[in-house]
């Protein structure tokens, strides 16, 4: 101990003595390191923790697709179809995003909140229950039903300041009243950063969102049923898809359906270039070692002289 305490004091005299070298060789360090750690952080909270939900890996987000491999929103009809003839999803939702002004909060001016509506059963996809009140009842799903709303943490922490109180309050989402039923948890957020959820029961028997060619920037949500594999639903899947096809060739026509991890749906896009990145900052912190070590190099051969 007392021998490494000694080689300290020496390291640390020596460095002092040469206060250039010794800021030049921190600096060179601290930027190849900085940067590892910054990308690494950024890649670990994007690819390598697994989503904030119960069992995340059986989510799976489902879109259509055309013969060329280009993915759209999927047609009101062909959802309801995949959720009645499907045997491999616990729960089949539906979602489309939106953005909302609420106003109306004293002491606030109005603001646009991002929003989505979704289907009955969105929230048991997810596996999430709300941390307060409740998700929409059977009423509030009804078209001419009550109109609520159900707000993010972090839209009942920015707006209502925690407020308990705030269950049973009517807000206005474009200056139309609507009532807060529940608070989810923090981790939350899905679709998009979603601010405020609304039921899209409401909507679903609108006229032209009975027309199947009709595709009103909807996506279908997923939950595996245990034992059954991602190839499993992709299978049957593609299997309904061919039916709709023969039963409805003008709208279905050469339309297949796309079935993935939501996972890979949030960051799939994104994966190579992060991780080309960390490859490119890796080489950062090589070129950084490098010239560290030329400096000892060239510092060593002084001292020898």
């Amino acid at each position: 101990m007392g021998a490494l305490l000694q080689d300290l004091r020496y390291a640390t005299r020596m460095l002092a003595k040469q206060p250039a070298f010794t800021a030049i060789a921190v600096l060179t360090l601290a930027l190849g390191i900085g940067a590892n750690t910054a990308i690494f952080s950024v890649i670990n909270a994007v690819l390598l923790r697994p989503l904030p939900f119960p069992n995340a890996d059986r989510i799976m987000f489902l879109s259509e697709r055309d013969n060329t491999g280009q993915e759209f929103s999927v047609s009101c009809l062909d959802y309801l179809d995949w959720k009645r003839d499907n045997t491999v999803f616990e729960q089949l939702a539906v979602t489309r995003r939106e953005s909302r002004n609420l106003s109306g909060i004293p002491g606030r001016e109005a603001e646009r909140v991002s929003s989505a509506y979704v289907s009955d059963n969105f929230f048991k996809v997810i596996g999430l229950s709300p941390q307060l009140g409740r998700t929409f009842s059977e009423e509030e799903e009804k078209a001419g039903g009550p109109q609520a709303v159900i707000i993010s943490d972090r839209l009942w922490q920015r707006v209502f300041n925690r407020d308990p109180e705030v269950l049973g309050r009517a807000v206005k989402f474009h200056d139309q009243s609507i009532t807060v039923v529940g608070v989810m948890p923090p981790e939350m957020t899905s679709p998009q950063d979603t601010d405020a959820w609304f039921s899209l029961m409401k909507r679903i028997n609108s006229g032209v969102w009975q027309e199947r060619a009709f595709h009103p920037m909807l996506y279908v949500w997923g939950r595996l049923k245990p034992g059954v594999s991602i190839e499993q639903a992709r299978n049957e899947m593609k299997t309904i898809a061919a039916r709709l096809e023969k039963t409805y060739p003008d709208s279905n026509k050469n339309v297949g359906v796309v079935v993935k991890p939501l996972l890979e749906n949030l960051v799939g896009k994104y994966r190579t270039n992060l991780v080309l990145l960390l490859g490119a900052v890796g080489m950062v912190l090589l070129i950084a070692c490098a010239n560290l070590a030329n400096l000892f190099a060239a510092r060593g051969a002084a001292r020898a002289r």
